[in-house]
């Protein structure tokens, strides 16, 4: 199911904002709502109370008058003393109306309904018989009943205020009660949607970092895809073009580089060829001069030789993943005949080589295995002073072959410690020799390494020049590998 996606990442996470907020909103207008019901309900009770408790009091102030102008009259029989009574029913009927128009229980009304019909009855037998009748004796003996019952409507119009407490109380509960249920049903959607938003915006991002790094360790296969905001999206669909241009220069620069290798590679087979021819007196014989000259590029072509291999072996790589050729490979002669290899380049710089080594057999790729020994041991010899020493030690344990190859020379910086491993890296040391590397040989090392399901590193713990650690994985058992005892070149 497709769902609408804003346009750009801003807006996404406006949207977020507003989703976040929005229930907060909404308890906080849900709050104001009810507060100002408790508001109302508290002025109400106020209010109510007041009017109640005033109107009561009057209310029994104006019966006591009233009782007291009647038995006057009933003593005196004067006119006057009965228009004041008159004056006085007026004033507790309109206070009787005032009172049941309040919010009032039931029985207060009736109690006043009673109490104002039974006065009202009252004056009617005062205003029609004479004062001193028996009828007008006995209606004044009701005032009793009539006082009693203001009283008793005093009383009562008190507990309205107790009532109206309850009623804002069951409010305030309600209230709560509201409250912690909107409370328990908004918190999981607030953490749903700060969830689902807080995916929606870190992967994409996720997934351009990613990009980028694979970008920055030159894997170009993989297309990139980032699924987020149409601005991300653009930016994904042109990372991935960046990806495809970066591929193709890759691979101009593998075939520029094995083209140039062969090209170069003819002219320098001339050179050794008649570099041998000179040193072997074919053309007559040389003096000490002329054969110190035929020994310095006889060494320089030889080192020729060896960048040029390195930059075929670069180029073969990263055509395609380095095909191995298993056999039994015995470490410790291939690493003789590598150091016989390096002879002349160790005499040269008069080096002390010190070895340690012990037989261990391996299954693997014996070129590539001596590609791997060979540029340990020429990058050792490369950087190593003039009367330097290289310690060289092969050791086994129950699993695997351990290599170390430590020198003399200038060390590996900490920062360096995994750059010196990338391709045409060739670090801040200056090796002792005429022509300069080409960065490529540790490059080529750990990938033949990685082909034969080891590592190569660089040991921390050493403390005067480079020291470099590999290890290979041991599958044959031990004094096999002598079966299979091949010629390396």
């Amino acid at each position: 199911m497709y769902l609408p996606r804003p346009k750009s990442f801003l807006k996404l996470i406006l949207l977020a904002f507003a989703l976040v907020a929005l229930p907060l909103l909404v308890a906080l207008a849900f709050a104001a709502v009810y507060m100002d019901r408790m508001a109302d309900q508290s002025q109400l009770a106020v209010y109510q109370a007041a009017r109640a408790t005033k109107s009561s009091r009057i209310l029994v102030e104006q019966v006591t008058v009233m009782e007291r102008a009647a038995r006057q009259y009933l003593v005196l029989g004067d006119k006057a003393l009965l228009k004041a009574y008159q004056e006085s029913h007026d004033k507790l009927q309109l206070t009787i109306g005032a009172l049941l128009k309040l919010s009032l229980d039931q029985s207060l009304r009736e109690k006043l309904i009673v109490l104002s019909e039974s006065e009202h009855r009252l004056l009617e037998i005062l205003s029609k018989n004479p004062f001193n009748s028996g009828k007008s004796k006995n209606a004044v003996v009701e005032f009793e009943s009539i006082a009693k019952t203001s009283r008793e409507v005093l009383s009562g119009s008190q507990s309205i205020i107790d009532r109206e407490v309850q009623v804002m109380y069951d409010i305030a509960s309600n209230a709560q009660t509201l409250f912690f249920w909107f409370g328990l049903t908004l918190i999981p959607a607030v953490i749903v949607v700060v969830v689902g938003f807080t995916i929606m915006i870190a992967r994409p991002i996720r997934q351009i970092d990613q990009a980028i790094r694979k970008l920055g360790d030159g894997k170009f296969n993989a297309p990139i895809e980032v699924a987020g905001t149409q601005d991300l999206e653009q930016l994904g669909q042109r990372l991935n073009w960046l990806r495809q241009r970066l591929a193709e220069v890759e691979q101009e620069k593998v075939k520029f580089l094995r083209h140039v290798s062969h090209e170069l590679k003819t002219p320098l087979t001339a050179l050794r060829e008649g570099t041998d021819l000179l040193a072997d007196g074919v053309v007559g014989e040389l003096n000490t001069e002329q054969q110190e000259v035929v020994s310095i590029l006889g060494s320089n072509t030889a080192q020729l030789q060896s960048l040029i291999e390195d930059l075929l072996n670069f180029s073969v790589m990263h055509l395609k993943h380095p095909q191995l050729l298993q056999e039994i490979v015995d470490l410790d002669i291939l690493l003789e005949r590598v150091i016989a290899h390096q002879k002349l380049a160790i005499m040269a710089k008069q080096l002390e080589l010190r070895t340690d080594i012990e037989p261990v057999s391996v299954r693997g790729d014996k070129e590539k295995l001596r590609v791997v020994l060979d540029n340990l041991l020429s990058n050792a010899v490369k950087y190593s002073p003039r009367k330097g020493v290289i310690d060289i030690t092969i050791k086994k344990s129950a699993e695997e072959a351990r290599i170390d190859v430590q020198d003399a020379g200038p060390g590996i910086q900490a920062w360096e410690k995994e750059r010196v491993f990338e391709a045409f890296y060739q670090g801040e040391a200056v090796a002792d020799g005429h022509i300069k590397g080409t960065g490529l040989g540790l490059s080529i090392t750990r990938d033949y390494v990685q082909a034969h399901g080891g590592y190569i590193s660089v040991d921390d713990k050493q403390t005067k020049g480079a020291h470099l650690s590999l290890r290979l994985p041991l599958i044959v058992e031990e004094g096999v590998g002598r079966l299979h005892e091949e010629v390396v070149d």
